[in-house]
């Protein structure tokens, strides 16, 4: 009787194993998803692209905030708080509804937690959804800013 070997994807990276279907991304790191940002271009990249003279420099704060934040842990940015590089949590209700139009096979709920971060002075935010599947993955829904995607206070 012989013996048939399940076959299993197993791809090396940089030294690292990687099973397909595994998060294997250790809790202390954290990276972005795209694949769910929203197509409405007042809070995609497409907002970046229309301001002229100003977009070289939100390009720049946001390139250096996913930077700073992806040599973070979820428990640093945790400790940080909202104001000083760490991150806040709303729920979808208080968000356009817009910001989730690119999410199919995910089921969000109005008190679902998304995650607010600030950046480029506190003048932007980068608004995500924590991925279930791979504690250090945060799937990119939007960017705020003008500061219209959602109420802000006084």
């Amino acid at each position: 009787m012989s013996r048939i070997k399940q076959n299993r994807k197993i791809h090396k990276l940089s030294g690292l194993v990687i099973s397909e279907g595994k998060c294997c991304v250790p809790d202390t790191s954290i990276f972005f998803n795209f694949q769910y940002i929203t197509s409405d271009s007042n809070y995609n990249f497409e907002y970046i692209k229309n301001q002229g003279g100003s977009a070289k420099g939100i390009s720049k704060d946001l390139l250096s905030f996913l930077q700073r934040v992806s040599q973070s842990s979820w428990e640093e940015l945790r400790t940080k708080g909202k104001d000083n590089g760490g991150f806040e949590t709303m729920e979808l209700s208080n968000f356009k509804r817009s910001i989730v139009n690119n999410i199919k096979q995910k089921s969000l709920t109005n008190d679902t937690k998304l995650y607010v971060f600030r950046f480029g002075g506190n003048k932007y935010r980068l608004i995500g959804h924590k991925s279930s599947s791979c504690k250090a993955a945060i799937h990119i829904l939007g960017f705020d800013f003008d500061h219209s995607l959602y109420e802000h206070g006084s």
